[in-house]
Formats: C-alpha cells, sequence, structure tokens
C-alpha cells in the first residue's frame, strides 16, 4: 500500500508497538512490522501481522512482562 486509504498521505513500513483488545483483555504486542500513514498514522496490518497478532492474544497468559495501567472514566 502506498497511499492512506483515509487521508491519502504516504504510507511506509515501521515497528510498532500494537494494543489489540479482545473482550475486556487488551495486549500490548511489541515490535509488529505494519504498514502506517505518515500524515494520520492509520496502521495497515498484513496477513503476517494479523496472524502474530491473533497469537498473541491467544497466549497473553504466558506472556513475560505485565503492565500496569490505571482506568479513568470520563462520567
Amino acid at each position: 500500500m502506498k497511499t492512506c486509504y483515509f487521508c491519502k498521505g504516504p504510507v511506509s513500513r515501521k515497528t510498532i508497538d500494537y494494543m489489540a483488545q479482545h473482550g475486556n483483555d487488551y495486549t500490548l504486542v511489541k515490535n509488529l512490522p505494519a504498514d502506517v500513514c505518515e500524515q494520520c498514522g492509520e496502521v495497515y496490518l498484513d496477513a503476517a501481522a494479523s496472524h502474530c497478532v491473533d497469537k498473541a492474544l491467544l497466549e497473553a497468559s504466558k506472556a513475560k512482562e505485565h503492565l500496569h495501567i490505571p482506568v479513568v472514566s470520563c462520567h
């Protein structure tokens, strides 16, 4: 992909940290290769990256590292 579907900005290949949600649980996938719009930041995952995210969600309980994230509501 050379241009962003949303803003038509240039898209380049980068390694990112990606927050994935499954139900009420979140998993941070580090060092994920993805295409990212340089203008708006939209992230595009190819099949291999999507497979990596799916695998990370299934194996989240085996993670070697965990984060404590405060949750604050605006309501």
